[in-house]
């Protein structure tokens, strides 16, 4: 009798684990391919796989306020369909957060996320001056002070703090004046305005020299920097072009007229007018192949990625970007801009007409608009390092994710700085140029370890 009973409960034993093996393998083979139980739905669902990754790394990812044990990069492999809380979180950084969507079997990978210190800008000098321009490139910055009946034009570089006198003048005190940066940086004009005349002093940088305009050059009415060739600067007397190749003291005059002239990838574009147009050209030797018209208006060439050609119209605060081959339809772009900046590949442009924020895709042509606020944007840039456009709007500077998020993210820098700022070379701080009543302030912050 105890043998039969054996017997039943081994056969009883097996049975149930033949059942438990057809129940759980299914199981543990949909767990393994990704499957899970979703309870807010009741439903079995496949994740999505998530890849993340940060600038700096060993970041803790929070999903829906559950930590992972993976730090950045980290790929995550269980995340149900629908909408998540995503946050990056580290020791001595400001967090980041976004709402991601996720779809059934969608692997989607994100980043670099870049994280800032968690540090507030220090006060580097206060500078009595009566002008400043920062080149953000070279991480340098000049300033202008009045001593008396001078002017003296100070460079100073942004890293060490270093100064230098760059130039010494007389004051005039029915003139105005401006600093202009060559495109590289490397020479500084400080521009005296009279009436319609300009008188330029042009220095270099790297050693003070100052560089001596040809005696042909008289009764300035207009200059300007060429943005492609560091050292050519135009001057129009008249009707006259003259360009100056100030690192080698030398002029040539341009057998041409027009209002503006720059090189765009190495060709000679110009802006004219003609019969109550303005004609966008470029010049073959004597002859100008019009690329398109534009309305008439006061214009003035901007920097663009290679084959665009930037035109700003002035008054009407719009951003023209032309193609420089031509074809059926040249104009890529026409909008209402205030501020702009391209990203540093080129291919995304960021620009504002006041209140809102877009974006324009290149290669694809399409605009998108971002965000808008309720105060004015007041500058835009691009942090080098991954897609993170930073905005200031007043005494805000905030820094955002452009990466697939149903919210944006937004990581406020500062919120106590009404003043421009610039990135160093490095990417490690921000500067700030804050005016004041007796001049400007100069604020730094860490941004990077």
């Amino acid at each position: 009798m105890g043998t039969d009973m054996s017997k039943s409960l081994r056969l009883f034993l097996f049975l149930l684990f033949v059942l438990a093996f057809l129940v759980s393998a299914p199981i543990v083979v949909l767990y393994t391919a990704g499957y899970r139980f979703d309870l807010t739905h009741g439903r079995i669902v496949h994740t999505a796989v998530f890849n993340i990754s940060s600038v700096p790394k060993n970041a803790t990812v929070i999903i829906d306020g559950t930590a992972y044990a993976d730090r950045t990069p980290a790929v995550l492999e269980t995340i149900l369909p629908g909408e998540h809380l995503v946050r990056l979180e580290k020791t001595g950084y400001l967090p980041w957060e976004t709402t991601l969507s996720f779809e059934s079997r969608e692997a989607r990978v994100m980043g670099p996320i870049v994280l800032f210190l968690d540090e507030e800008p220090h006060l580097r000098e206060a500078l009595s001056t009566v002008l400043v321009s920062a080149h953000e490139a070279t991480d340098r910055f000049a300033y202008v002070t009045q001593q008396s009946s001078w002017l003296e034009t100070w460079v100073v570089e942004g890293q060490s703090a270093q100064k230098k006198l760059l130039m010494r003048l007389s004051y005039a005190p029915t003139s105005t004046y401006a600093l202009s940066w060559s495109k590289d940086g490397a020479y500084l004009a400080l521009t005296q305005t009279h009436g319609s005349r300009q008188n330029l002093s042009i220095t270099r940088v790297s050693d003070g020299t100052a560089i001596e305009l040809p005696a042909s050059v008289q009764d300035v009415q207009d200059s300007w920097w060429d943005l492609e060739v560091e050292p050519y600067l135009y001057v129009k007397t008249g009707t006259a072009l003259t360009r100056i190749d100030v690192a080698n003291a030398t002029s040539r005059p341009l057998s041409f007229a027009a209002d503006l002239v720059s090189l765009y990838d190495g060709r000679e574009v110009t802006l004219s007018t003609s019969n109550n147009r303005a004609v966008v050209s470029y010049q073959e030797g004597e002859t100008a192949s019009i690329i398109t018209y534009i309305p008439l208006g006061e214009y003035r060439f901007v920097p663009a990625p290679q084959g665009l050609v930037g035109i700003q119209d002035i008054h009407r605060n719009r951003l023209i970007l032309v193609d420089l081959g031509g074809g059926e339809q040249p104009i890529l772009l026409n909008e209402e801009a205030w501020l702009w900046k391209w990203n540093p590949a080129g291919d995304v442009l960021l620009y504002s007409s006041g209140y809102d924020l877009k974006r324009y895709v290149r290669f694809a042509h399409e605009t998108q608009t971002l965000t808008r606020l309720s105060t004015p944007i007041e500058q835009l840039d691009w942090y080098p390092h991954g897609n993170t456009p930073i905005y200031r709007s007043g005494a805000l500077t905030v820094a955002l994710t452009l990466d697939g998020a149903t919210i944006l993210s937004q990581t406020i820098l500062t919120n106590n700085l009404a003043a421009p700022f610039w990135i160093d070379k490095d990417t490690t701080q921000m500067h700030f140029l804050a005016a004041v009543d007796d001049g400007f302030e100069w604020w730094t912050r860490n941004l990077q370890k």
